[in-house]
């Protein structure tokens, strides 16, 4: 195939390859970064653009840094740790920007655009990782990341080993040796999708930026030998900070992760994080942000605005494990709390009591529906953070039914953000501030808090 010179003159998000033009012809490189002189060759064309891959960077970008992660090239966790971390705050401050005007169609001042936030720490920040089992080249057993697909298609997703990761914890390495040197010599075999045979699914671990205390969660098809149980006094001889071992049991096909079956196999039931001044217990399906540090910062700042207005009543949507709302009850007279998940909300409670928090209220349900048939006292002030699918369309026509004062939107995707905003704004709120927050650095992710009022109705 043909070889090309090209310069990278941008970042598509959010993919995070490389942008530049062959003969007017838009091609995505991964790997490439903007202001790279690089050579490329064409892997696949589509009717409006192509895919190239790297052949060579003929000229270094002066944003292009040396990424600290042996396995950047490969595994598909990371898309941004070559680029230079202000940039990567730069591209993603961009990003949303485009989104709010492309997909929400929203023209919204400057001025009311803060800077994105960093994160405290940019390595070593993550709080959790999820790991797939598989076989090294030996056939031996290996817990790794999932290899970055090609655009082409041509090569299914292979497991990466990462001995070690630069932004989850320095006690990887070790954990994942010994529950190989376990597998293998119980003659565990990862489980084959196609084959349907096999037992080792999935290596999730969770690490307390707090405390340094680490859970360890192995999923696997259908039985474990009972000898699991003792790979928890193995772990905690080599590494002692691990406190906690369960066990997922999951026989439905996929590579989704299920959590409905849970055996704890050894140690404490859950390990303890801190966040904005509170403490949390964290489970093993309990959904909490990955940077503890940079969510720290962004609940203070949503303290900060309800601590200035003094809202009466607070209703916290999506809460999960309600960090947000927990926060919020600092100043806020009442607080409801409603998620779908009835863990999430009896985790809820079990973390008021544990912060001698005694006035919110967490009930379990679908915003659609619980909100129909329960009353409460009306909002003044309404918390959304939902999934990265944003907001269901019944949602936000129940929540402008409601019609609060104030909304304070918190999202991790920059699209269903826009598109959501647009629907606001069409219903009568308008933005007050975007306050972008960089919990995942050296990935495409972006947290965003989104400040709105209601508009005064003409009367």
């Amino acid at each position: 195939m043909d070889r090309y010179i090209v310069t990278v003159t941008d970042i598509a998000m959010p993919g995070g390859a490389g942008v530049a033009k062959i003969d007017n012809f838009v091609v995505f490189i991964p790997g490439a970064v903007p202001g790279d002189r690089v050579a490329v060759r064409m892997i696949k064309r589509e009717k409006r653009f192509g895919h190239g891959e790297l052949i060579a960077v003929e000229e270094a970008s002066a944003y292009r840094v040396d990424p600290p992660c042996p396995h950047f090239d490969r595994c598909g966790g990371c898309t941004m740790q070559s680029i230079q971390y202000a940039k990567q705050l730069e591209i993603k401050g961009t990003y949303l920007r485009q989104c709010l005007k492309r997909i929400g169609r929203l023209d919204i001042p400057e001025g009311i655009f803060d800077p994105v936030t960093p994160s405290p720490d940019i390595f070593w920040y993550r709080s959790k990782i999820e790991l797939s089992f598989g076989n090294d080249l030996s056939g031996r057993v290996t817990a790794g990341m999932r290899e970055a697909t090609s655009p082409t298609g041509f090569n299914g997703p292979s497991i990466v080993p990462v001995p070690e990761c630069a932004i989850f914890s320095r006690a990887l390495g070790t954990i994942i040796g010994t529950v190989e040197d376990y597998a293998h010599s119980e003659g565990l075999f990862p489980y084959d999708e196609q084959k349907k045979n096999g037992t080792l699914r999935h290596l999730i671990l969770r690490e307390s930026k707090a405390s340094g205390r680490l859970m360890v969660i192995v999923e696997t098809k259908g039985t474990a030998p009972p000898s699991i149980s003792e790979l928890y006094y193995v772990l905690k001889r080599k590494i002692p900070e691990v406190t906690s071992l369960y066990r997922i049991i999951n026989s439905r096909p996929g590579s989704y992760i299920d959590y409905s079956r849970i055996l704890h196999e050894g140690g404490d039931l859950y390990i303890e994080e801190s966040l904005a001044g509170l403490k949390f217990r964290v489970y093993p399906a309990s959904f909490f942000q990955p940077n503890p540090a940079g969510a720290s910062l962004l609940y203070e700042r949503i303290n900060a605005i309800a601590s200035g207005e003094r809202f009466r009543n607070v209703l916290g949507l999506y809460c999960g494990m309600a960090p947000i709302e927990l926060v919020l009850a600092r100043s806020a007279q009442n607080v409801l709390g409603v998620d779908s998940s009835r863990e999430n909300i009896e985790n809820a409670r079990e973390n008021a009591i544990l912060n001698g928090i005694d006035n919110c209220t967490f009930v379990a349900g679908k915003v659609e529906d619980i909100l129909l048939d329960r009353g409460f006292k009306k909002p003044d002030l309404i918390v959304v953070d939902p999934p990265r699918s944003g907001i269901s369309p019944k949602g936000i026509d129940i929540i402008t039914k409601l019609r609060p004062a104030s909304l304070i939107y918190v999202s991790c995707n920059p699209a269903t953000l826009a598109r959501d905003l647009g629907h606001l704004v069409s219903s009568g709120y308008s933005p007050e501030r975007v306050a972008p927050f960089d919990l995942f650095p050296h990935t495409s992710h972006l947290e965003t808090l989104v400040v709105l009022k209601a508009v005064k109705r003409k009367s």
